[in-house]
């Protein structure tokens, strides 16, 4: 039976695909993120630099005001109904995210998701005090998904044949590799579509359990 069932969240769970974009837009710090975004993506910045760099951006922005532009990012359709419907079958449902720590915990308390995984910008202050201050913890760099996966399924006992993992570009191909089903969720990219088992390509989550459970019925049985 499915035990585990791991989810990328922008994109997947959430309608934007970039977090740290998307924060750029409503803070007016885009164009200034441009300076370094290329040599982020060709590895030419190591992914902590780049992260450190590109939130830096926001030193000291107000925390709430960060959290209230990411509760807007809208959630995909069927993603709340999809999470309920696989924790109240006992599925332990987590966030596996080369993006913001801060959305991942605001979804997880939303939906009931634990464990979370992402990367951390850290504040000073607290509550409606907190602001950014510029440093960084990576857990998840981009491209690395597999590794912290699998430290995840081992501390909860649990085996790739076990697992659902879900996502939408080829940083979740890691994830892809270690479970039973992939699901490709409007995915950006052939690789992403061709790697997934379940490809759900209009960003709707709500048909993904009655395709799970014909895709592997063992894993999934029909009520």
């Amino acid at each position: 039976m499915l035990k585990l069932a791991v989810f990328d969240l922008d994109g997947t769970l959430k309608a934007e695909r970039d977090p740290y974009v998307y924060l750029h837009r409503r803070l007016g710090t885009l164009e200034a993120a441009d300076a370094f975004t290329a040599k982020g993506l060709s590895g030419e910045l190591p992914y902590e630099e780049w992260m450190r760099l590109d939130t830096g951006l926001w030193t000291g922005q107000p925390r709430a005001l960060l959290e209230d532009h990411l509760r807007q990012n809208p959630y995909l359709p069927g993603a709340q109904e999809t999470v309920a419907a696989l924790r109240a079958r006992g599925v332990i449902v987590a966030i596996i995210s080369s993006g913001l720590l801060l959305h991942a915990e605001l979804v997880a308390e939303e939906l009931g998701i634990g464990p979370v995984l992402a990367n951390e910008i850290s504040f000073d202050g607290e509550g409606d005090s907190a602001r950014v201050n510029g440093h960084v913890r990576v857990h998840v760099p981009f491209g690395g998904k597999q590794p912290v996966l699998a430290r995840l399924q081992a501390e909860l006992g649990v085996t790739p044949a076990e697992t659902l993992a879900a996502g939408d570009t080829r940083s979740d191909l890691g994830l892809f590799n270690l479970a039973a089903v992939a699901v490709a969720v409007q995915p950006e990219h052939p690789d992403v579509a061709q790697a997934a088992h379940v490809v759900l390509a209009d960003g709707d989550l709500r048909p993904l359990l009655g395709r799970l459970s014909q895709a592997a019925p063992a894993l999934w049985p029909q009520e």
